[in-house]
C-alpha cells in the first residue's frame, strides 16, 4: 500500500531570517552562509525551499541580498523547488528577472493587518496579484499564494471566515491553485483549521491546499495534524522554530514558525511520507540556531525516536557494566 505524501517547504532562509529585523540581538548570517544553508536543506530531501523575500532593503535589510542568494541557487539544485516571496509587484518583478522558479504572493485576510504589513487594502493587493499572475504566466513562472492572518488576527481577534473564503475565490478565478493558509502569530486552534481547511477543499476540492503555522500558543503541530486530516497536503517549516511576526508588544521569536523537523517527525511517525531525512533535518535544525543564535525545535536536540533510545540505552548498558554499589557514578 502506497503511503501518503506531504510536501514540506523550508522557510527559514525567508521567514527564519526576516525574524532578525526584530530582534536585533541575533546574529545575521553572510550571503555565503545563506548559501550554504539552502544546498544543505536540498540535501536532505525537502522538495521546496523559499529561499528569501524580494522585498526593499529599507523595509527588511536582512533581505537586501535577495539577488545574489538567487543567483548563487537558481538552476543549481536538481529536485528543489525554489521559491521566493514577492510583496507586491515590483518584487514579483526583481524575482522573474533573477530567474526564480516559483513566487509567492502576501495578503492578509484583515484589513487591519493588511493595511498595516502593506500599506495597501485588500482590493488593493489583489489587483496587484492580478498584475503578478499575469506577469508569471508570460514569463512561465509559478505563483502561489500565501494568506497571512487567516485565523486570528492581533489587532481584531478572530478572522472571519468569509473574509478569506472571499480571498481564495477571488484566486482561484485568477487561476490560483498552490494556496498556503497563514497562523501569523500561533494563537489558531486544531478544530479552527479543520473547519477553515475543510470549507475550503469543500468548495474549491482542486486547490493545492498549504498551512504555514506559527506557534504562540503551542498548538503548531496539533493544527498542522487537524489540516492534514482535513485535505491540506503542503506545509511551511523553518529549521529549528525560528521565525515570527509582526512589530508587537512581544518578542517575535515567542511566536516562531512551526520547526521542520517536528513536521517531519509528526508525519513520518504518523505513516505520512514527507521524502525527509529526519536526522539531517534535525542537524540542519542545530545548524540554524547556531547561525543565528536562537530556536530549537521539540526533536532538534535527538532528531528520532532511534536516537534517543541509543542514547539511553548506553546509558543503561554504562550502569549495568558498573561493579556493584558504584553504579550511580555512572550516571
Amino acid at each position: 500500500m502506497t503511503k501518503p505524501i506531504v510536501r514540506i517547504a523550508e522557510v527559514f532562509p525567508r521567514d527564519g531570517l526576516q525574524t532578525l529585523l526584530y530582534e536585533p540581538g541575533l546574529r545575521q548570517p553572510t550571503t555565503d552562509e545563506k548559501v550554504d544553508f539552502i544546498q544543505r536543506v536540498a540535501l536532505t530531501g525537502v522538495p521546496e525551499i523559499e529561499i528569501t523575500g524580494f522585498v526593499h532593503p529599507r523595509v527588511i535589510p536582512q533581505l537586501a541580498d535577495a539577488d545574489a542568494v538567487a543567483s548563487a541557487v537558481v538552476d543549481k539544485l536538481p529536485g528543489t523547488t525554489l521559491r521566493a516571496l514577492v510583496p507586491n509587484y515590483r518584487g514579483a518583478e526583481r524575482a522573474i528577472a533573477c530567474g526564480m522558479p516559483k513566487i509567492s504572493c502576501l495578503i492578509a485576510a484583515s484589513p487591519t493587518y493588511q493595511r498595516l504589513n502593506s500599506n495597501m487594502t485588500i482590493d488593493d493587493n489583489l489587483r496587484d496579484i492580478e498584475r503578478i499572475v499575469e506577469l508569471g504566466a508570460r514569463a512561465g513562472v509559478q505563483v502561489a499564494l500565501g494568506m497571512a492572518i487567516s485565523f486570528v488576527c492581533p489587532y481584531d481577534g478572530v478572522v472571519p471566515l468569509e473574509s478569506v473564503l472571499r480571498i481564495v475565490e477571488r484566486a482561484v478565478k485568477l487561476g490560483m491553485r498552490d494556496i498556503h493558509l497563514s497562523d501569523s502569530i500561533g494563537l489558531a486552534w486544531p478544530s479552527l483549521v479543520r473547519e477553515r481547511c475543510s470549507t475550503v477543499l469543500d468548495r474549491w476540492p482542486d486547490v493545492f491546499l498549504g498551512l504555514h503555522l506559527h506557534t504562540l500558543a503551542g498548538t503548531a503541530l496539533a493544527n498542522a495534524f487537524a489540516g492534514y486530516e482535513a485535505g491540506a497536503r503542503s506545509f511551511d517549516g523553518s529549521a529549528a522554530g525560528i521565525g515570527g511576526g509582526i512589530a508587537m508588544p512581544v518578542h517575535t521569536t515567542e511566536m516562531g514558525n512551526v520547526a521542520t523537523e517536528d513536521l517531519v517527525y509528526l508525519f513520518e511517525s504518523s505513516g505520512v511520507s514527507t521524502g525527509i531525512d529526519l536526522a539531517a533535518a534535525s542537524a540542519n535544525g542545530r545548524r540554524a540556531m547556531a547561525l543565528v543564535g536562537t530556536g530549537g525545535g521539540h526533536v532538534t536536540g535527538f532528531g528520532t525516536l532511534q536516537g534517543f533510545l541509543d542514547i539511553n540505552r548506553a546509558h543503561l548498558a554504562e550502569i549495568a557494566a558498573a561493579p556493584p554499589g558504584q553504579s550511580a557514578s555512572k550516571r
